[in-house]
């Protein structure tokens, strides 16, 4: 499919989709929950977690430990939902994406697991695995992600915003401003705008982490259109959860 199709095929979907709002506060509640270990466990998972969707179900909505599990694995469910918590606490208030709130998800998603570099960004040079890519050096750092926010408030109205969320991740990733938590905050950044616009939240599934890598390592347009299946995909979910 090419991207005008897509977009079209989103656009009518969100279109269907606003017709069934408001939903019922039952129904957001319970949406909410389910999005809230499915995406946990999806976005955990891409970058190594071993937990299962069940164990992730147990440590957030039971508050049970899963034996023979790294503690660090079950910190990561923990501060993801947690970061969830602050991220719509964010797009329920007046502020617009800034630094601050880049680093203040990440100080929630890296606590007690790396509070030396957690809300920091990194003082190293990084290598990412299986990339031949090698992200700007840590001096470079700061200086790119002021100009990241620049170009999201300068082009955040003249770019289609679902093309625009994908290039605000892919660009992200490219500066890899953290030690750890890179791929988790850029998804995170995603729902952000998403749900700031009228959006529903996604979720990349773990069945696609392969796809997902090799889109980025392709480029910009390339991770563009990946991206647009996936939002079509998710909303499609939401049609189904919808249906009466």
């Amino acid at each position: 499919m090419i991207k005008q199709e897509f977009l079209d095929k989103i656009k009518a979907n969100k279109k269907i989709l606003d017709a069934k709002r408001p939903l019922t506060q039952s129904e957001i509640k319970t949406i909410r929950k389910w999005f809230d270990v499915t995406y946990t466990y999806h976005t955990n998972a891409i970058e190594g977690n071993t937990l299962t969707l069940g164990e992730t179900r147990m440590i957030l909505e039971d508050g049970l430990t899963v034996g023979g599990k790294q503690v660090k694995e079950i910190l990561e469910a923990i501060n993801h939902q947690k970061t969830l918590d602050l991220l719509f606490e964010i797009v329920s208030g007046e502020k617009d994406l800034s630094e601050e709130i880049i680093c203040n998800l990440h100080k929630k998603l890296l606590l007690d697991i790396d509070d030396e570099n957690a809300g920091n960004y990194r003082k190293i040079q990084v290598y990412i695995t299986g990339s031949e890519d090698l992200p700007p050096a840590a001096k470079e750092v700061s200086g790119l992600m002021k100009e990241l926010i620049k170009w999201y408030s300068d082009n955040k109205i003249k770019i289609d915003l679902l093309e625009f969320v994908a290039l605000i991740h892919y660009k992200f990733v490219k500066i890899h401003p953290f030690i750890d938590g890179n791929g988790r905050i850029a998804r995170l950044l995603v729902n952000l705008i998403l749900l700031k616009n009228g959006y529903p939240p996604i979720i990349i599934p773990i069945i696609r982490r392969q796809e997902y890598i090799e889109a980025i390592k392709k480029g910009e347009e390339s991770f563009t259109l990946f991206m647009l299946d996936i939002i079509n995909v998710n909303l499609e979910d939401y049609l189904r959860m919808t249906e009466e």
